[in-house]
């Protein structure tokens, strides 16, 4: 009677243990579906990141060489020579986009 309920026992447990480790693989695939989502929203936001930097550094580029067209107006022809590109700073990019986001170059 004793080694009936013992395999009886040992069954039930047997079951419970299935029972938990469904629960525990559909909780899995629960938590991997929240992974692959937030993932997902990350590479959005960081390509819309990286779109934007790209705009901000054209529309500053353009305005500062609207301004050096400006000066030179201001003051007469743009000069030439050795020199002639000191008179206006031209801004360029320390930046560049990347596949996990931006860095240095």
């Amino acid at each position: 009677m004793c080694r009936l309920s013992c395999l009886l026992a040992a069954s039930g447990k047997q079951q419970q243990a299935a029972k938990d480790m469904k629960n525990c693989d559909h909780h899995n695939a629960d938590l991997c579906k929240q992974l692959t989502s937030c993932n997902a929203f990350v590479e959005k936001a960081q390509k819309a990141l990286t779109d934007w930097q790209r705009d901000l550094e054209m529309k500053t580029q353009q305005l500062e060489i609207k301004m050096c067209n400006k000066k030179e107006d201001m003051h007469g022809e743009s000069p030439t020579g050795p020199h002639a590109l000191t008179s206006c700073f031209v801004w360029t990019s320390t930046t560049k986009p990347s596949s996990n986001g931006l860095k240095r170059w």
